[in-house]
């Protein structure tokens, strides 16, 4: 570890434990370095003005952030609209927006502030609309203002909600670039790179269910990955199609290895009776063949998003939906690594592999459990 990411390191620990003390040998065995390292480090930091502390004994504190001065009602409408979503957020709070949508029309609207993300093309604010009564995002730069009011945001625990809040942060470009829409390069950059941090999930979570039982697991090892991984490979293999036809006109062409499906698979039925299809013909493979199914989709999905033309990425394209019709449309790289895409999708599921399945509902039927909630089904 060199000096660098030993001073981070070193800061992240004393933050994390935060408002205790920690003693040097501590710090020095977590870090891997000597006792005196760590004070000499500390002294540094010290008098480069990070406010670290003895504490207790000989231990070291380092005090949280003092907590920004409350921003009053009217300071809200006076100071830039970023400030004032940002206080919202901190303080759980309703903001009133002054909204302007992609047609031109401006609505006043309630929304419970729960998050600011950015993605390829701006940064938005991710709340619950009371206006339209669901979890919405919505683009800063159409926020002509926005009102601090003194209503609590309610506490809430939807999955749509938590979908929207998964819209990545990309990584900064190499170069300052001028704020608005993003360029082809950057968009295609930034799908890349969800797109592998994605796969290394699959790999952790492929090492871990192959390793011991271990508590917080309940779901448990290969059998629950394998359903996972079932369902993952063919909706993922659809929606990559899917994207793929809305992007270039042609006909989808599905990729991977798919297992082969009971006559009338492919024609119009209701979700779980389409997932029990899907999970019976992945039920015949190992954990292995189903993984290597859905990595071979997603080295298609990489392939092709590498190689495609520049515009496809320029363009916004209708948003398909497996029910129902298109979606509004959205710019290639939400499509494939934004909300309700392939990518945010496995990684939904990924992040409830340890959740408790409920009960069968009799000893003759066996739940879906691990696909029960699926946004896609939606």
């Amino acid at each position: 570890m060199d000096r660098v990411d030993r001073l981070l390191a070193l800061v992240a620990e004393l933050r994390a434990a935060s408002p205790e003390p920690l003693d040097p040998a501590v710090l020095a065995a977590r870090l891997g370095v000597s006792g005196r390292t760590v004070r000499r480090d500390l002294e540094l930091l010290s008098h480069g003005g990070l406010p670290v502390r003895s504490g207790p004994g000989r231990g070291y504190v380092l005090p949280p952030p003092p907590d920004p001065p409350p921003l009053s009602e009217v300071e809200s409408l006076m100071g830039p609209v970023h400030g004032t979503l940002a206080e919202a957020v901190r303080t759980r709070r309703v903001v009133r927006l002054a909204y302007t949508d992609r047609a031109g029309a401006r609505s006043f609207r309630d929304v419970e502030a729960h998050g600011l993300v950015i993605a390829p093309y701006g940064e938005y604010l991710v709340g619950w609309c009371r206006m339209r009564d669901g979890p919405r995002m919505f683009r800063l730069e159409r926020i002509g203002a926005a009102f601090l009011s003194g209503r609590a945001a309610e506490v809430r625990d939807l999955d749509g909600l938590l979908a929207a809040l998964r819209v990545p942060v990309p990584r900064p470009p190499a170069e300052p670039s001028p704020r608005g829409r993003a360029g082809p390069a950057r968009a295609r950059a930034w799908t890349l790179d969800r797109l592998e941090h994605v796969r290394s999930r699959l790999r952790d979570a492929a090492a871990e269910a192959r390793g011991p039982a271990a508590p917080g697991r309940p779901g448990g090892g290969a059998a629950a990955l394998r359903g996972v991984l079932g369902h993952l490979a063919e909706w993922t293999r659809w929606q990559a199609a899917a994207i793929r036809s809305a992007a270039t006109g042609e006909e989808p062409v599905p990729a991977g290895r798919r297992p082969p499906f009971p006559p009338g698979f492919d024609r119009e039925m209701p979700y779980h009776a389409r997932e029990r299809m899907i999970q019976d013909a992945m039920a015949l493979r190992s954990l292995g063949e189903v993984a290597r199914d859905l990595e071979e989709v997603l080295d298609s999905v990489g392939h092709w998003a590498a190689d495609c033309d520049d515009a496809l990425w320029e363009d916004e394209l209708p948003d398909p939906r497996p029910y129902g019709p298109p979606g509004p449309p959205r710019p290639l790289a939400d499509l494939l690594a934004g909300w309700r895409g392939p990518l945010a999708h496995i990684e939904w599921h990924l992040d409830r592999l340890t959740d408790e399945p409920p009960l069968p509902p009799g000893d003759d039927e066996e739940e879906v459990w691990v696909v029960d909630r699926c946004p896609l089904q939606a």
